[in-house]
């Protein structure tokens, strides 16, 4: 039996802290937008634009690179696994959150409550949807490879044609599914294909993410188009991120990046009361209110996960 340990791809960690920051800024930003604190400005537009087309393929492509050696896994671990690291803190943090936001509904933006817990089953809610699309993405990747016997190749062709059909099948989480299925795949790639990946250097990626992010903002109003750019502005502004990552060399990135799933899941309580806080206080300003509702998304859900750690309760919840 080869028990050697596959090589760390150390920049994967910071990769997931850098998706995590945008994470967090763009639910910063959308907040404050939907506050009032912020129009419709061509400044905003162009931040939301920027992050929204590329953070969670981000995620979604990161979560494939280690998805070859877990499909080869027996039916049974492979999906407890993912039961255990991804269904188990969907729920506990989704009835969690929405118990919050019941509580404090008359402050907040969206009227999110009780209701969103006892849909969870089927329907998702505020950021918990990639942890309930990703679960699936998993057992759609395992089913293609281990009973339909799919080939990388052909499993990227096929998962191309669905993330172009995604905008006619707004039903369930079938379009978001297809989607994000592509970034997921192309991700699978990576473990072989690292060389090819290292040829590609930040100065010319960057180049790449700026003319694409530029063509996708002054597109015109088609789905179909929109749809089929945004597959290259979302890969181009991956290959950015991941030479950026490269760079990026400290262990509290690392640290952040290991443990984004806490941010990840809590840190809405965090930017929302942040807001919902400085503007009881009468403290609108719109520079002040993005960064303290930045440092409280990142921060305060590291706080809560060390406390958790230390209480040894952490096994089930991230």
């Amino acid at each position: 039996m080869d028990t050697q340990k596959p090589k760390r791809i150390e920049w994967v960690d910071v990769a997931k802290a850098v998706g995590i920051l945008l994470v967090v800024y763009g639910h910063v930003l959308l907040g404050a937008h939907d506050a009032g604190l912020w129009s419709d400005t061509l400044n905003y537009r162009i931040q939301h634009s920027v992050i929204y087309t590329t953070h969670m393929p981000l995620f979604f492509f990161l979560s494939g690179i280690f998805a070859v050696k877990w499909g080869k896994r027996a039916a049974k671990t492979a999906v407890w696994q993912k039961i255990r690291t991804l269904i188990i803190p969907y729920f506990i943090w989704g009835i969690f959150q929405a118990v919050v936001m019941q509580a404090v509904a008359k402050n907040t933006n969206n009227g999110q409550g009780l209701s969103n817990a006892f849909t969870l089953p089927w329907m998702p809610y505020a950021q918990f949807w990639f942890l309930y699309d990703l679960f699936w993405i998993f057992l759609i990747y395992y089913l293609a490879v281990n009973v339909m016997k799919m080939g990388k190749k052909v499993l990227f062709v096929f998962s191309f044609i669905l993330f172009l059909l995604s905008p006619w099948l707004h039903t369930w989480e079938v379009w978001r599914i297809f989607y994000h299925l592509i970034f997921f795949v192309a991700g699978t790639f990576v473990l072989e294909q690292q060389d090819q990946l290292n040829q590609i250097k930040l100065l010319p990626s960057f180049i790449a993410a700026v003319i694409l992010n530029v063509v996708y903002f002054m597109l015109p109003a088609n789905q179909e188009l929109t749809t089929f750019v945004s597959f290259f502005v979302a890969m181009s502004g991956i290959a950015f991120l991941i030479n950026l990552s490269k760079l990026l060399k400290h262990s509290w990135i690392d640290f952040v990046g290991r443990n984004s799933m806490a941010i990840y899941v809590l840190h809405i309580i965090f930017t929302a009361g942040s807001r919902v806080f400085l503007m009881k206080l009468g403290l609108t300003a719109l520079p002040f209110v993005l960064t303290v509702g930045l440092l409280a998304g990142m921060i305060g859900p590291l706080i809560i996960f060390v406390i958790l750690k230390k209480m040894k309760i952490n096994q089930y919840l991230f």
